[in-house]
């Protein structure tokens, strides 16, 4: 009898090894949602980083597992994507995708219909593909059930992620009918992000919610930062009401005053700046930005490096004052001699070549082009400032 070489033993094992594992698509996104669509299949996405440990865990130990494989290979369209390469950066902003691994469920729309994170063993696993295994959703329009009020609460979580993006409006009015239907006293992570999110003011049903669990909530959220958001939706009350819409200005003066007794002095000037930062770069009133910001960061010692960058930049981009462009330089300056990167330098050698710096302005636009190769990002900008004569 024929000796049978161990390099044949390895080969079947790795082929039985194969047959016992999930087989994933080799194909885009694109495709992979019409073939589900085609074979009236839902999708089953492990959404993945390469550096994941759990990721690799799932793959070796549970995507083998052959209860495992079978159910998935028969049941969903099954996509393994990295979501820190090609389309998976799309896919990643698209769906939310924050940790390691996450497991999407989707339907023929690629909209989400099931949802997990982080490493699960092999019973659970199956036991989870059983639950999301449901077929009738495969050409179902999420949008037509909400409106229809045909989702349930998993499904009206998964419509607020998916929708909060593109259809914000749309998604709050999800999150207010999830939390009005909400039984459960305890929240998860993902339940109290999707409150914080769709609670916009004092008046929202969700504000309720928010104060009504808030022994809950704080297990989750640190109570400084519960405080913080509920003192700026106060704030927001305030500022709503002191603010002209036609003129695109806020009235300092009546800020302080109605919220006097509120907050300490010093953290209602503060918030207010804040807001008055934000709401004048939203609404594109610059000379009230300007203004707001030097006055604001005048002592920038007391303000943190991505904070004095922001303000920096814009009036950089914005301003053709020379005496705004020195003192935004010299924040630049400041975050460059604890931060040097793409962002620091390229924001100072803009500042410098307005000001007419000229071998400064070249210096940095050089270390930023540096930067810009190794952090992948465009230096257009920062080349021109070197050609220039």
């Amino acid at each position: 009898m024929k000796k049978i070489s161990f390099f044949f033993i390895l080969f079947v094992s790795q082929l039985i090894f194969s047959q016992q594992s999930i087989k994933f698509e080799d194909s885009n996104f694109a495709a992979i949602l019409a073939k589900a669509k085609a074979e009236k299949k839902l999708v089953f996405m492990d959404a993945y980083a390469s550096w994941c440990g759990p990721c690799k865990l799932m793959e070796k130990n549970v995507f083998t597992d052959k209860d495992v494989a079978d159910f998935y290979n028969k049941n969903f369209i099954n996509a393994r994507v990295d979501m820190e390469k090609g389309e998976g950066r799309d896919l990643a902003m698209k769906y939310g995708v924050r940790s390691y691994p996450t497991f999407l469920f989707l339907n023929g729309e690629g909209e989400i219909v099931g949802k997990e994170l982080g490493y699960i063993q092999s019973k659970e696993f199956l036991a989870l593909g059983q639950k999301n295994n449901n077929p009738e959703l495969v050409s179902t329009n999420l949008k037509e059930e909400f409106l229809k009020g045909k989702l349930d609460q998993t499904g009206l979580l998964n419509f607020i992620n998916l929708y909060a993006g593109k259809d914000p409006a749309l998604a709050k009015q999800a999150s207010e009918k999830y939390f009005a239907n909400k039984k459960d006293k305890t929240f998860t992570g993902e339940e109290v992000n999707a409150l914080l999110s769709f609670t916009q003011s004092v008046d929202d049903a969700n504000y309720k919610v928010f104060v009504a669990n808030k022994a809950e909530i704080t297990k989750l959220l640190p109570e400084n930062n519960y405080k913080q958001f509920d003192n700026y939706l106060k704030l927001m009350k305030l500022v709503t009401s002191a603010t002209d819409e036609k003129t695109k200005t806020i009235d300092d003066a009546k800020v302080l005053k109605d919220g006097e007794g509120l907050f300490p002095k010093d953290e209602l000037v503060k918030s207010l700046n804040v807001y008055k930062l934000n709401y004048y770069s939203a609404h594109e009133n610059f000379p009230a930005y300007e203004k707001t910001a030097l006055e604001y960061y005048k002592n920038p010692d007391e303000f943190n490096n991505t904070e004095l960058l922001a303000a920096a930049s814009t009036i950089g981009e914005k301003s053709t004052d020379v005496k705004s462009l020195q003192t935004a330089a010299r924040w630049a300056e400041k975050v460059v001699m604890s931060q040097e990167s793409y962002d620091s330098t390229s924001i100072l050698a803009t500042l410098y070549d307005k000001l007419g710096k000229k071998e400064e302005a070249k210096m940095f636009a050089g270390m930023a082009a540096n930067f810009a190769k190794e952090e992948n990002k465009d230096a257009t900008k920062m080349n021109e400032i070197l050609n220039k004569k």
